[in-house]
């Protein structure tokens, strides 16, 4: 398994344990010795138990010198350049790094995901370095990962998985692989529509995504509040939409879209307006926090104190990745009108050394709150889940993610409070 990361080291723990005699292959070293040392590196429910029963138990060695193998498993970054032009030099590292390793009927299996076509090209260079044949001498298949940070080991296993092949044995040689652990279904297809499927899922869930914070921006306009009336709206039987939020992040979902917009500029204006949409919503939010501090100031000649509750990119794991919160938080921080500080339980201060970190325990939820002059809800941990319980009427908050809202909406609708302005502001709506 080529790259030990989100993807890379639990889907070689999963392979481990599945009996196959499994290499986790990573250029960082610093990395492959701390997994060594039972240090997974990333933050993922079971991970801890799970790589050390496979290092000691099961046929799992991490190294960062590469080995032959019956089967290639390619879970490296792709991300996009600053042009948002995809950024597939990591995949082409990986094919010129397993290259000299490469043997008569091996299988290589890509992971990451790719604009559409990339499989055949990968193909042809693998073909172009070593003489071999693909498809013939060797075989080549794409398979993109599709699970949750924080269900990663769940969904790996229980899943259905798309299969994508170059031809029908690279095809039948990965199902095989899959079919070792995999609950969920397999279905079969060629390399590109493998690769087009991956990248469309993701860019449905953005278009799902703007089309939410447009019914936010929509609501806020109008004094209304945004969560009541997506609710309300879902009651109709075909209608799914989403809460808003504070932007997009992620490894996925702010990335992916762009893969095909730049593919396949005519035919994606819909994706390219979604990912404008939610590319600006940081700023929209920066605007609104920013509104609130210059008429703190006006009115108190005082620049407050903000609090701002969560950094990674969703609710419940450590992943900082895209993250719009963690954007939001370090451009407040450079504002010479306010003093910020940041409150996330899943992030490690040391990661950012340029934040300042508050610890919030339930036990210090009073306390601490009653020293802010406003508290922004970026990100709907559970471990925030009972702050509404602590929260004097008298505080200030925005929240961009729902937070504050009552998990039982319309069934508390006589009684319900919710904070999207200042506590002061002729904007407070009960």
């Amino acid at each position: 398994v080529m790259g030990l990361g989100y993807i890379g080291l639990p889907t070689a723990i999963v392979s481990a344990e599945s009996g196959f005699e499994t290499l986790g292959f990573d250029v960082d070293k610093s990395r492959v010795q701390r997994i060594k040392n039972y240090d997974p590196v990333i933050k993922e429910a079971e991970i801890l138990t799970r790589l050390e029963s496979a290092l000691k138990k099961f046929n799992l060695r991490v190294e960062s010198q590469m080995e032959q193998a019956d089967c290639f498993i390619i879970a490296v970054p792709t991300p996009f350049k600053e042009d948002k032009v995809p950024d597939l030099s990591y995949l082409w590292s990986a094919c010129d790094l397993l290259a000299p390793y490469l043997k008569y009927q091996d299988l290589v299996i890509i992971e990451s995901t790719v604009p559409v076509g990339t499989t055949d090209e990968f193909s042809k260079r693998l073909e172009k370095i070593t003489g071999l044949i693909a498809g013939k001498d060797f075989y080549v298949a794409h398979c993109p990962e599709r699970v949750l940070p924080g269900r990663i080991f769940y969904e790996i296993i229980n899943n259905s998985r798309i299969i994508g092949g170059i031809n029908k044995l690279s095809l039948d040689l990965a199902k095989t692989f899959y079919e070792k652990f995999v609950i969920g279904k397999l279905y079969l297809t060629n390399s590109s529509t493998a690769e087009m499927v991956k990248l469309v899922e993701n860019s449905s869930r953005d278009v799902s995504i703007a089309f939410a914070n447009q019914v936010a921006d929509m609501a806020k306009e109008s004094g209304l509040d945004p969560y009541e009336v997506i609710e309300l709206a879902n009651k109709h039987p075909r209608v799914k939409i989403l809460n808003p939020s504070c932007g997009v992040g992620g490894h996925c979902i702010a990335v992916d879209p762009w893969f095909l917009v730049k593919q396949f500029p005519e035919s994606t204006k819909l994706l390219k307006s979604a990912r404008e949409i939610n590319d600006r919503r940081p700023e929209q939010v920066i605007e609104e926090i920013n509104s609130f501090v210059e008429k703190f100031n006006l009115k108190n000649n005082l620049n407050p104190k903000i609090l701002c509750l969560g950094l990674t990119y969703k609710p419940d794991t450590d992943d900082l990745r895209e993250s719009p919160a963690l954007l939001i938080a370090k451009k407040l921080s450079n504002f010479s009108n306010c003093k910020v500080s940041v409150c996330d339980p899943l992030v490690l201060p040391e990661l950012l050394p340029e934040l300042e970190f508050v610890d919030l325990k339930l036990s210090n939820y009073d306390e601490l709150l009653s020293c802010y002059d406003l508290v922004v809800c970026l990100v709907s941990h559970k471990e925030f889940k009972l702050l509404k319980n602590f929260i004097s009427k008298s505080v200030n908050i925005l929240d961009f993610c729902g937070l504050m809202r009552s998990e039982n909406l319309l069934e508390n609708s006589s009684n319900k409070e919710y904070f999207f302005w200042p506590a002061d502001s002729k904007e407070k709506h009960l």
